[in-house]
């Protein structure tokens, strides 16, 4: 368990949630986008759970301040992410799908999909796909790639419960979207820059 954590209660575990998703994605042929209508009330269900805090694995979050794991299998991965009031996180991508929902506080949540041709290193345009306040049960799925861009930004010290398939790239590209460009980094190194508070330095 992460953190000294209790074990997990009696009710919907994150290991049942995720039997259950694999169930939906195999009645769509693995096509998360096409499962979505099956897999958020599951997620929604997992996310009435009141113990997400305490059970899991320790995770050395991406973007955020903390997190953990709780379900991971090489295929599925169930994760919570912790992000300090005002976090915005930059415009990225993921060379997955992933699904972000709000566990607890509120997130301002924007995704994009890439409109150019992909031809030239660097540069992107980009167009808003979904621009919205995700609330406690609120969830968005992100589809694979090159569809998998977006950013957010925490209302309130925020947890979020993310889901994603297989691992995120080690190398993102991080988008300036006014400025129709994007610069390749790992993953780990914009979090890592932030100071003490979770701000950047």
């Amino acid at each position: 368990m992460g953190r000294g954590a209790k074990p997990p209660s009696a009710g919907y575990s994150p290991g049942r949630c995720a039997r259950d998703v694999y169930d939906a994605l195999e009645a769509h042929e693995g096509n998360m986008p096409a499962a979505q209508h099956e897999v958020i009330p599951l997620l929604r269900r997992l996310g009435q759970e009141d113990d997400l805090l305490q059970i899991g694995l320790p995770r050395e979050s991406n973007h955020g301040v903390d997190g953990s794991w709780l379900y991971w299998d090489g295929e599925i991965g169930i994760f919570t992410a912790k992000f300090p009031d005002g976090l915005a996180v930059p415009v990225h991508d993921h060379g997955t799908w992933e699904i972000v929902g709000v566990y607890e506080g509120e997130l301002d949540y924007r995704s994009y999909r890439q409109v150019d041709d992909s031809s030239t290193e660097g540069y992107a345009e980009l167009e808003v796909v979904e621009d919205r306040v995700l609330r406690p049960g609120d969830f968005s799925v992100l589809p694979p790639p090159p569809d998998d861009i977006h950013g957010f930004q925490a209302r309130g010290g925020m947890w979020m419960i993310g889901v994603i398939h297989g691992a995120f790239a080690e190398e993102r590209r991080y988008f300036d979207v006014e400025r129709r460009s994007y610069v390749r980094r790992h993953q780990k190194a914009w979090r890592r820059s932030l100071g003490a508070r979770g701000q950047p330095r």
